[in-house]
């Protein structure tokens, strides 16, 4: 009884012991996420902004400011540079002790105060003002003006956004504009498919002075030189920086039928202002061998080279049978000349069969 009754009160401790733990734990994990709820509970409007000014032109732009917070908040204004774009088009912000790269304009920025107060789901707008120097470089400068919940504190070099709410700024300066862009790289994800579902990589490298937004057709051909295939590259018309790389990736092309051989697709994008496109080309080329038909194909072509190998051994076998008698020739000769026949019937076949193979192989 006393083992028992201690067993039960042992295990009764060690079952309120975990429901506690779990209760605390659940307790103290969702603080992170009512803060970071709270942090970013603002919006900013315009998302981005985008320009061509002269140098030495002042204009004013106005951002508007909301408070999605059900309770008053102080937010903070600062201005940052942009150093690049990370995979889905997240930009990087700078750090105050970033390298210079000459694509800055931070510095042109004028905000009329460094913070401000926004009553419970109110909204306001802040005025800004920004001067493009009279020796800016030409070609595109980016930068951002943050709202935060917190000071703006000091960040290692790139520094992504993460609570911070920005509104992004693309100004191009008039002067001598480089566009140049090319297809840094072109593929698939592999070089075999099972079908007509196929994965593209594209990587388009700019060593122009202005940003670049390269948007073309990527098309399709299989072997008899038939376009089976059509997409739009960069629809969504995402940029690449100057002197940097961008990845492309997740284009997907889905055919409508099971296909065979050997397939190419051609990248064409354009990029540049209208009226001076230019044009990029690029070309890749893949397979496509569908296994639930080579499958059964390349079993069936196994059993007939098996079926011709015993079939030759016992032809051999029965030659030289007859050639060790010397009786009942004229029997054996017609037995002799209908095996020959069928000898020769089967290798024209898996002549015919092999001779398919290779004229496929060098003509896909």
């Amino acid at each position: 009884m006393n083992s028992t009754y201690s067993s039960r009160m042992l295990r009764a401790i060690v079952e309120h012991f975990f429901l506690s733990l779990f209760i605390v734990s659940t307790f103290w994990l969702s603080f992170p996420v009512l803060a970071f709820a709270q942090q970013v509970g603002v919006s900013i409007k315009p998302a981005m902004l985008e320009e061509t000014l002269d140098p030495g032109v002042t204009k004013q732009y106005s951002l508007s400011i909301e408070n999605l917070n059900a309770a008053e908040q102080t937010y903070y204004l600062f201005t940052r540079n942009i150093s690049g774009v990370k995979e889905g088009g997240v930009p990087i912000f700078a750090s105050d002790n970033f390298e210079q790269t000459g694509y800055e304009l931070a510095d042109w920025i004028v905000l009329p105060y460094s913070e401000i107060t926004i009553p419970a789901k109110g909204q306001s707008s802040v005025d800004m003002t920004l001067t493009v120097p009279m020796n800016a470089s030409p070609g595109s400068h980016f930068g951002g003006v943050f709202i935060s919940v917190d000071p703006p504190k000091i960040e290692n070099s790139g520094a992504a956004v993460g609570y911070q709410v920005a509104s992004v700024l693309s100004i191009r300066v008039n002067g001598d504009i480089v566009e140049e862009a090319s297809i840094r790289q072109f593929s698939t994800s592999k070089f075999l498919h099972g079908s007509q579902n196929v994965e593209f990589d594209v990587r388009i490298e700019n060593n122009g002075n202005v940003l670049v937004r390269p948007m073309g057709p990527l098309e399709i051909y299989n072997m008899l030189g038939n376009k089976v295939g059509d997409l739009m590259f960069n629809e969504e018309r995402f940029s690449v920086f100057p002197n940097d790389t961008r990845e492309f990736k997740n284009i997907v092309w889905t055919g409508d039928s099971i296909g065979f051989g050997r397939y190419e697709a051609i990248l064409s994008p354009v990029y540049g202002e209208s009226g001076a496109k230019k044009t990029m080309s690029s070309s890749v080329t893949f397979w496509i061998l569908p296994m639930n038909i080579i499958g059964p194909a390349l079993v069936a072509l196994g059993v007939l080279l098996l079926v011709i190998f015993i079939f030759v051994r016992l032809y051999i076998r029965r030659s030289l049978a007859h050639l060790n008698q010397g009786r009942r020739i004229v029997h054996r000769r017609s037995r002799s000349n209908s095996s020959a026949v069928l000898l020769v019937l089967v290798v024209t076949l898996t002549v015919i069969a092999l001779s398919l193979i290779v004229l496929l192989a060098l003509f896909a």
